[in-house]
């Protein structure tokens, strides 16, 4: 199975990710991934292929060519993978640790999970059974796999930023 591994291009470390993925390698617990995307995280992995930043085209190769994406919840990289037939496990960056100024990455993960796109973890094990089980887990997923979500998804989101823009107007 080939693993691939972004965190996107926050300007936030995501270190919790970065060095799971990293340590389970090690433990052989998980494959080593084709590549981790990094990103502004600190952790340099020591057990798997990495770099920082990709070119945009660089990373549609990765999506085309990994068998398992494991990305933050980016809409982005969501919709990228999900458009060419791949089923992501969504990894969210969390407010409490220090990840993201918000949730909005979790909100985004329970939606795609409740339209029945995506698996998404929210602590490390969980990530990490869900790797392993992948193959085993897809399926279900995957014979409902169509965008014909979407739209519901987009006004989702609309509605999430419209209210995070009212939410920033205020506190100033």
């Amino acid at each position: 199975m080939k693993l691939f591994v972004t965190v996107g291009l926050e300007n936030f470390p995501f270190d919790r990710l970065v060095e799971l993925i990293d340590l389970n390698v090690e433990k052989k617990l998980i494959p080593p991934p084709i590549l981790s995307q990094t990103g502004h995280s600190a952790h340099e992995p020591r057990f798997c292929p990495w770099k920082r930043f990709l070119p945009f085209d660089e990373i549609l190769a990765y999506l085309e060519d990994a068998d398992i994406i494991v990305c933050h919840a980016g809409v982005g990289t969501t919709l990228i993978a999900l458009s060419r037939g791949k089923i992501p496990i969504l990894f969210p960056r969390q407010a409490r640790y220090n990840e993201h100024v918000d949730d909005h990455q979790k909100e985004f993960a329970y939606k795609m999970v409740e339209l029945g796109k995506v698996l998404a973890a929210w602590e490390g094990e969980e990530l990490i059974r869900q790797i392993q089980n992948y193959k085993a887990l897809v399926p279900a997923l995957k014979s409902r796999l169509s965008l014909s979500g979407l739209p519901r998804l987009e006004a989702h989101l609309k509605s999430l930023l419209y209210s995070y823009e009212k939410r920033k107007e205020r506190r100033a």
